[in-house]
This record gives C-alpha cells, structure tokens and sequence, in this order.
C-alpha cells in the first residue's frame, strides 16, 4: 500500500491510490503469467514430457540401484576370497622358511634341492592365484563405478537421456557449468553442482581407497574442506558460494586438486587448464582402471600444485571489466591461503607466478 493509513486499517476500504497501486500489481503478474507460459510453450517441456522424463529416470534408478547391490555382494565374496588366498600364502611361506631351515640342518643334499625347487613351484602358483584375484577383484570395482556413475547421470558412454538435449556433462541431469558459466550462474545453482560433485567424488575416492590431500568436512547442510595433513590449528575453507567469496574461490581450488590427484593415482594426466572440468575428470579416472597400461603412468610424480588451481579458479571469477574488483579479489585469496596454512608466511606480498610459492 502507498499510504499507511490503509496499510494499518481494518482492510474494509481502500483509499483511490492503494486501489491504483493493486491494479498496477495484478497486471504485472498478468504480464509476467503470459510471458512465462509461452516461454514454457516455445521450449516443448510440457507436463507430460517432463513427467515421462521423471518415471523414466526412477525406473533406471530402481534397477541400477538392485545392480549396485549385487555387485557389491560380489565383490564382498571376492574380497574374502583374496583374504583367504593370502592368509594361505603367509602360512604357506612360514612353512616353506621352516622346512628349509630343517633341510639344511639334515644336510640331505639332491633332495633338498629338489623338495626346495617344488616348494618355490608351490609358492609362485599362490602369488599367482593372488594376482588373478585381485585382477578380478579390480574389474568388478570398474564394474561397480561404472554403474555408480550411471545411476548419478555421468556419462561413461555416449549414449545417454539426455544426449538428444545438449553434450555437456552432467551430475544428476544438472548441466555442469563451463568456464566462462561460474560468475553468470545463481549462487544456488552453483552450490547444487559443487554439492554433487563432492558426493560422487567422495563415492568413488571410498571405491578407490584413495587417501585425499584435503578432507572434505559436514557441518549440517554446508561443507567445507581442509588440509588432511594439518592436525594442529585446522583451518577450514568454504565450499558454498554464499559464503565469502575468497574462501570459497580457494576450497573449489581444493576440491579440483582432489579430483585431479584421483586421476593421477589412476594413470590420468589433467592438464591444468582442464582441471575445473570435474564430472569429465572423474569420468576419465573411472574408465582408466580398464586400461592396464595406466599402472606404468601411475609411478610418474604428481606436477600440479594447489596455488597454479586457484590460479585456474580465479580466472573463472575474472570480469575484464572490473579488474580493480579482480585485484581486490585475488588479494582476499592470497589472505585465506596465508590463514590456511598454505604459503610461506615469510612472504608479504606475492604474485601467483611467483617462484616464492611453495606448499608447507
């Protein structure tokens, strides 16, 4: 209401103004129900073809989730298997030292040889049978990721549901964001990707077993990630975009060099301008454990450094426009790596390509 006499009155009349000023309102939302309801008619996502969609996505998600329980009974059986297998083979090597200590006490010559050669026989074969299981034990993990990444929406092949709408990777049918899409997108859009890339991302470093260099930590319904070597005067970076803006810039900066140290502990090179691309990332580290040459890859040392990240992750938050704003910001990143325990504290005043940038 315009005036405050009709705002504070019973409501049984209205003054000439407060009834202009409701008339403006309804054709306002008149306007805008029009205009939302052609958009809606122009797209083709009527009701019905996004209630197909939804029935169709739950019936993949029931079956691929009854697949995700078989598979992890298998390899539950598998895991046990090799247990077994080695247990064995430590029995077996204990039993091998002690007969061979005996037979050197006996000093019985030719067959102390012979017997000696079986037992090696005896032992290669059990090395082997290790091998073949856990060779089995990792196939039926891919197995397991591969349908883990299905039920999730990332692709592991071409062929999708949503192939026919665009070719950008996705995390539960939400569109990933490209590099120039982080500073144009809503802030609760943002949030709901990063949300799911930390999920999946967690999912898999678990199948994995894969120690990551920082923790990702819940506090109710936000997160927030740190460094798992630190046990002392912790410190904590924002991985919601509500929050501040430098911590946050610096806590997806960690969350990418997670997921790029997941690739490389799987034979995966990411180069550094590709590491924001984090669904493709993880989906080339899932399909790197059918590759066997990967192992060869995996002994190479691990180039990438956090501070050449946060540099890729602030050139997403970069308006050519606004580079005081740009400069102010990068000032407020180096200020939270400081606070993170993440630079030399000795430096004052340090540019990302600087020499003097080590991690502690």
């Amino acid at each position: 209401m315009k005036c405050g006499v009709c705002k504070g009155g019973t409501g049984r009349g209205y003054c000439g103004a407060c009834v202009q000023d409701r008339m403006c309102q309804h054709e306002w939302l008149s306007n805008v129900v029009q205009e939302r309801t052609a958009h809606v008619a122009q797209s083709g996502w009527t009701a019905d073809r996004v209630q197909q969609l939804y029935e169709y996505q739950t019936r993949r998600l029931q079956a691929r989730r009854a697949r995700v329980a078989e598979l992890k009974a298998r390899i539950h059986e598998r895991e046990q298997q090799i247990a077994a297998t080695r247990k064995w083979y430590r029995e077996l090597s204990e039993l091998n030292k002690r007969n061979s200590a005996q037979q050197l006490e006996n000093n019985t010559g030719l067959s102390t040889k012979q017997e000696a050669q079986e037992q090696s026989q005896a032992t290669q074969g059990a090395l082997e049978r290790v091998e073949t299981t856990a060779t089995a034990l990792r196939a039926d993990r891919l197995v397991l990721a591969s349908a883990l990444c299905t039920v999730v929406g990332l692709r592991t092949v071409e062929t999708d549901v949503f192939a026919g709408v665009d070719e950008r990777a996705r995390l539960f049918g939400l569109p990933w964001p490209g590099i120039d899409d982080w500073r144009k997108f809503p802030a609760d859009y943002i949030n709901a990707c990063v949300s799911h890339s930390v999920h999946v991302f967690s999912v898999l470093a678990h199948y994995l077993h894969l120690q990551t260099p920082f923790a990702v930590v819940k506090r109710g319904s936000r997160l927030f990630i740190r460094p798992s070597w630190r046990q002392v005067d912790v410190r904590e970076a924002a991985l919601s975009i509500d929050d501040d803006r430098a911590s946050f810039v610096v806590g997806l900066g960690m969350l990418f060099y997670n997921i790029a140290f997941m690739c490389h502990r799987q034979g995966v090179r990411v180069p550094v301008e590709q590491v924001a691309d984090a669904v493709e990332n993880m989906r080339l580290a899932v399909l790197a454990q059918a590759e066997p040459e990967n192992t060869a890859r995996m002994r190479l040392p691990f180039a990438l450094d956090i501070y050449t990240v946060v540099q890729e992750v602030m050139r997403m938050y970069t308006d050519p426009a606004h580079p005081d704003a740009d400069s102010e910001l990068r000032s407020r990143v180096h200020d939270e790596l400081r606070r993170l325990h993440l630079c030399d504290d000795a430096v004052d005043s340090v540019d990302y390509e600087d020499d003097n940038w080590a991690i502690i």
